[in-house]
């Protein structure tokens, strides 16, 4: 009994507050009772609930900003991939195309180089482009057309005189006896007494003068080891040791020596033999 007087005693300490709700329509009333303390702290019960609200308000805010932003970027992805990337993607597809045309252009151009005894510096084609920036491609056919204009600049290609041409290269008939035959080292260009004569790839003079049967004649010696040839001039223009460029005026057309009457005689010589001359005067031949 004096344990149960003692409990009753501590819950007599604390203080209760009772709430009545009144409805003006219903003449009946509630209460709620609850421990004053709870009643004094009510307004940071009230102010937590409001930060709580507030806080989830700011959240579905900022959730809803995100959700927003990331449709905005979709859209966005969607358009670079079907507007920018899917063209740029047929560019590229055409360009590496274009590049692969070129590559077999370039191909022909070093199988004739090579053909003729003319080996490239740079190794050409077999090149994986898909591993390659577009600044490596623009460098590397850079470098490698650098390489074959500058082993083109000395050889021989093309026609030193343009006219209808005369006897060709190989054995022939003897054209002053007409009989027996006999073999012709290069090849013939018609042409009247005075015409220009051009050299057909850059080099040095070794010969400028009356040359036995070639009557005034002028030698060229070029690098990769080709000379060319150009007899029969009624006028010299360049002198021994001359360096000469592509295209230069080196004589003029005329009849001397052996010949038959006014033209060109042309020959191509690599390391001291004589070459068809016609399979230079055009990349296809």
């Amino acid at each position: 009994m004096l344990k149960n007087k003692s409990i009753n005693r501590k819950r007599k300490k604390k203080e209760y507050s009772t709430i009545v709700i009144v409805n003006k329509n219903n003449p009946a009333t509630k209460s709620i009772t609850i421990a004053t303390k709870h009643l004094s702290r009510l307004k940071y019960y009230v102010s937590s609930v409001l930060l709580l609200i507030v806080f989830l308000a700011i959240s579905l805010y900022i959730q809803n900003r995100k959700a927003n932003e990331n449709q905005q970027a979709q859209t966005e992805l969607d358009y670079l991939k079907n507007e920018v990337l899917a063209p740029m993607s047929t560019d590229t597809l055409i360009a590496r195309s274009y590049i692969n045309n070129i590559d077999k252009q370039l191909e022909k151009i070093s199988s004739y180089l090579s053909k003729r005894g003319v080996k490239n510096q740079i190794k050409q084609g077999g090149i994986d482009y898909t591993k390659l920036s577009a600044i490596e491609s623009y460098k590397y056919y850079n470098i490698y057309l650098s390489s074959l204009l500058k082993n083109l600049k000395y050889v021989p290609l093309g026609y030193p005189h343009r006219n209808k041409r005369g006897s060709g290269f190989g054995y022939r008939r003897n054209p002053f006896s007409g009989r027996g035959s006999e073999f012709h080292s290069g090849v013939d260009f018609e042409g009247k007494i005075g015409d220009a004569i051009k050299a057909t790839a850059s080099g040095v003079i070794t010969i400028a003068s009356y040359h036995y049967g070639y009557g005034q004649c002028v030698v060229i010696k070029h690098k990769n080891g080709y000379e060319t040839l150009y007899g029969h001039l009624s006028k010299i223009r360049v002198r021994l040791g001359q360096k000469v460029k592509t295209n230069q005026i080196i004589g003029d057309l005329g009849s001397t020596g052996r010949s038959t009457g006014p033209h060109l005689h042309y020959e191509v010589r690599y390391l001291g033999k004589p070459l068809n001359p016609a399979q230079f005067l055009d990349l296809n031949n």
